[in-house]
Order: structure tokens, then sequence, then C-alpha cells
């Protein structure tokens, strides 16, 4: 024979869903590890779903699944939470105090079945008792109408049976007396019982609305921190795009400013170049003006015929010169701008 499987009642976004069986619940939306689930067959008993054996392999993810970061909490996750917690310890008191009523409710049961099975014991024996005394009373009067001889007989019963029957009356006003105190104290355990349960409800009651107060209190909590989270959400995301603008406009000037580098480096490599080009022929025409002057010198040693073709020659090294003097100048100052501009 199968087992019939049990449904469930489901607590989601603070409303009592169900019954359900494990995989319809599991279809709810809404549904996960933290909801509360309580058995069909036994009510107030609320529990986790991955407490539940039933739906830890509905619930259960893959072992190698990467897990998704936890989403932040809106405000109606937080009110379920807390709403939850209400909930559980509501769920706890409401236990507790089922279990008191029930201790109340045993106890009152016994203390009643007790007193009725003394009622009863107790109405038994003056029922015996007074069944012996009818029985001697009517043995009396029949010995009585036998013979005349038994008259003293029958004062002696007769004493006897009034004595016992003041003696059965005595102990029935007793017993009488134990039955009334017996109510008196059944009755007294009744209204002690009434009254706890009264002061049960009001507690509950009181603790209820506490709650509720504590469960609004935190609901606005929870709207005003929602509201704090949305304006700094609003202000993150001001300084997310001016942050995002600003580093546009630094890349924008590290562009520039590397351009502006790569060219200044050509141009210092250009002018280095050039200038170890103008070293070069500075050199050579140092090199041709020194042997111009010595053969200058060897033609005015050897010939002052020449002369004026020596003249010549020297104004023509002289403009070479000025004309390299002037160049000199000008890379010189060309080179002091870049440096300065760098």
């Amino acid at each position: 024979m199968t087992e019939q499987i049990s449904r469930y009642y489901v607590f989601i976004k603070k409303s009592i869903r169900g019954p359900f069986y494990p995989k319809d619940a599991a279809l709810q939306p809404g549904f996960g590890r933290g909801t509360l689930v309580c058995p069909e067959k036994f009510l107030g008993q609320w529990r986790e779903a991955s407490l539940e054996p039933v739906f830890q392999a509905l619930i259960e993810t893959p072992p190698n699944a990467p897990q998704k970061p936890r989403p932040p909490m809106t405000v109606e996750a937080a009110e379920e939470t807390a709403s939850r917690s209400l909930l559980e310890k509501a769920i706890a008191k409401n236990a507790q105090l089922e279990r008191e009523v029930k201790d109340l409710r045993k106890s009152y049961h016994t203390e009643k079945h007790t007193f009725e099975e003394t009622l009863k014991r107790k109405e038994t024996e003056i029922h015996a008792l007074t069944d012996k005394l009818r029985r001697s009373i009517n043995n009396a009067q029949a010995a009585r109408g036998e013979h005349p001889s038994w008259e003293t007989l029958y004062k002696t019963l007769k004493k006897r049976a009034e004595d016992k029957l003041s003696e059965a009356t005595q102990a029935l006003a007793e017993k009488t007396g134990e039955i009334c105190h017996l109510k008196e104290r059944l009755m007294t355990a009744a209204e002690g019982a009434n009254s706890a349960l009264k002061k049960a409800d009001a507690d509950a009651a009181e603790k209820i609305s506490a709650l509720e107060d504590q469960l609004e209190e935190l609901k606005s909590q929870v709207e005003e921190k929602d509201m704090l989270a949305r304006t700094l959400g609003d202000n993150i995301a001001s300084l997310v795009g001016k942050n995002e603008e600003f580093q546009k406009i630094m890349f924008d000037e590290r562009r520039d400013y590397e351009e502006q580098s790569r060219k200044f480096c050509d141009e210092i490599g250009r002018l280095r170049a050039d200038l170890k080009w103008r070293d070069q022929e500075t050199l050579k025409m140092r090199d041709e003006l020194f042997d111009a002057m010595q053969k200058i010198k060897e033609f005015e040693a050897v010939d002052e015929i020449k002369s004026r073709e020596q003249e010549e020659l020297y104004d023509v090294l002289s403009a070479k010169l000025k004309l390299l003097s002037g160049y000199f100048e000008n890379l010189e100052a060309r080179v002091k701008y870049a440096f300065k501009k760098a």
C-alpha cells in the first residue's frame, strides 16, 4: 500500500496559500529555501522549506552551478522577512498558550473524572446502607407480627436500626459535605482554568497587538530606509555620471598631452639630427677653413701677387662663417624655445 503524499500550506508575501502538493508549492511565485511551510495534518507547525525532506530535492541547486549574488532586499522582501519573524514568534507563543490550555483542560478533566468516580462510589455506599436499613426494618416488622415475644427484640432492633440510621444519616451528611467540597473545588478549578484561559487570550491579544505595532514600525523604518537607499542610489548614479565625464575629460587631456609630447619628441629628435648634421658640416668647414688658411699662408709666403685672390677667398670664408654663426644662433633659439614649451 503506497503512502499518501501530504499537502502543505505556504506563507508567501504575508499571505497563507494552499494546501498544495510539494511540486505545486515549489512552483508558486516567491517560493524559496526560506519560505515557511506547514503540513495539512499538523496545523501550526511552520518550518522553513529547506528543513522539510520533501522540498529538499525540489529546491536543491546543482553542485557545479555558480551561485548568483543575492539582489538587494526590496520593501516587500523586508516586510516579508519581518512578518515571517513576527509570525514565527506569534506561532511559538500560540503553541505555548495551546499547551497551557491543554494542560489546564487535562487537569480539569482529571479532577472531574476523580470527582465523578468518588461521587459514584459514595452514592453506591449510600444506596447499600439504605437497602440494608430497609431490609432490617422489614425483618423486624415481620418478626413482630409473628409472635408477641418478639416485641422486646423489635424494640432492640428498632433502637439499633435508629442508631444505624443516625450513623448512616451522619455519614451521608459527611459524604454530602465532602461532595459539596469537591464540587466547590471543581468549580474553583473550572473558574481558575477559565480565568487562566481568558488571561492567556488577553495576553495573546496584547502581544499580537504589540507585534502588529512593531510590524507597523518596522514597515515605516523599511520605507524610510528604502527612500534613503533610493536617494543614495540617485546620488551615486549622479556621481558615477560625473566621474565618467571627468574620466573622459582626463582621457582627452591625456591623449592631447601624449600627442604634444610625441610631436615635441619628434621635433627634438629632428633638431638633434639637424644639429648633429650641422656640427658635422661645421667640422668639415673648419677643416676646409684650416686648409684654406694653410694655403693662404703658403700663398703669402710664396707670392704676394696672389693677395687679391687671397682677399677674395678670405671674404668668401668670412661670409660663410657669418652664415654659419647666424644659423647656429637660430638653431640655439629654437632649441631653447622647444625646452621652454615642454
